[in-house]
């Protein structure tokens, strides 16, 4: 009988660690998708732009909030702050920070996420440099573009 109590404490045990380890990869893979969407919903905007004529604005998009692309809110966004505290915004949810200008995305606990343990991922609207060509031709300009990107808090 004992061995058999033993034995079930530590099937317990491992059954607890691989699902809260399935749970921080739940948590990662949604933060993924939505930062997928709010890529695609960017490039949506850009193309709206180029579409009208309106190339000229693209670089008004730099810094923006991209939650307010989609056309319905993540449930678990908190809103827009300048330097909330945590009591305004809880771990597990999304908010826009007026200050730097960033979307920041606060982990549940302390999950070991990949580059070492973060307590926040941080996305932000900037603009970036596409990949050269090496065929171009001299004294042309190069092309940049606005881009979601993660950065470091």
């Amino acid at each position: 009988m004992a061995v058999c109590t033993v034995v079930m404490a530590v099937l317990t045990g491992v059954l607890l660690q691989r699902l809260l380890y399935y749970r921080e990869q739940a948590e990662l893979a949604a933060v993924e998708q939505l930062a997928g969407v709010l890529r695609s919903a960017l490039v949506l905007k850009i193309g709206q732009l180029q579409a009208r004529g309106k190339e000229a604005e693209i670089p008004s998009l730099i810094g923006k909030n991209p939650i307010d692309w989609l056309a319905e809110k993540p449930r678990n966004y908190a809103g827009e702050y300048f330097a909330p505290t945590p009591a305004q915004v809880g771990p597990g949810n999304w908010y826009f920070d007026r200050k730097s200008k960033t979307l920041v995305y606060l982990i549940s606990g302390e999950k070991k996420f990949p580059h070492g343990t973060a307590k926040r991922i941080n996305f932000k609207v900037e603009f970036t440099r596409l990949p050269t060509i090496p065929a171009k031709q001299s004294g042309t300009s190069e092309t940049r573009t606005v881009a979601l990107t993660q950065v470091n808090s």
